[in-house]
């Protein structure tokens, strides 16, 4: 599977707007897997909101020492969904969700630019996943 890209050009900072279109897609197959829950979606995007707080604070000091601190967290928070997947785990059927979440944190660990896209595009996903009636 190809590297999660969220740049038409990085250097400028203009995002694809194909990855919205990806976004859709994801919910959908969410939504067709039938395995998460709102609730379960949003606890995992609250944290990362919490992340992604933490790390606009941080980054008005020094960015790459804000980032070298998100990454870690980044991973934990990776180590957590795997561990929701044991198989008595409420993520033991998500695997959909496993994989677009995973794959979304793996991208966003490249670079503070990526990570701020990453946000957007999970927040797109949470979206459409809201949007579909789960």
């Amino acid at each position: 599977m190809p590297a999660l890209e969220f740049y038409r050009d990085k250097e400028k900072g203009v995002l694809d707007p194909g990855i919205f279109e990806k976004a859709r897609e994801v919910a959908e197959e969410l939504v067709r897997e039938g395995a998460i829950k709102s609730s379960q979606f949003r606890n995992y995007f609250a944290e990362l909101r919490s992340l992604e707080n933490r790390f606009e604070r941080e980054r008005r000091e020094d960015e790459g020492l804000a980032f070298a601190r998100l990454v870690p967290q980044l991973e934990l928070l990776k180590a957590k969904l795997y561990y929701n997947t044991r198989s008595n785990g409420p993520l033991s059927r998500a695997r959909a969700f496993v994989r677009f979440l995973e794959e979304a944190i793996d991208a966003g660990k490249r670079s503070p630019q990526d990570f701020e896209a990453m946000m957007k595009y999970v927040e797109a996903v949470l979206a459409y996943f809201y949007a579909k009636g789960r």
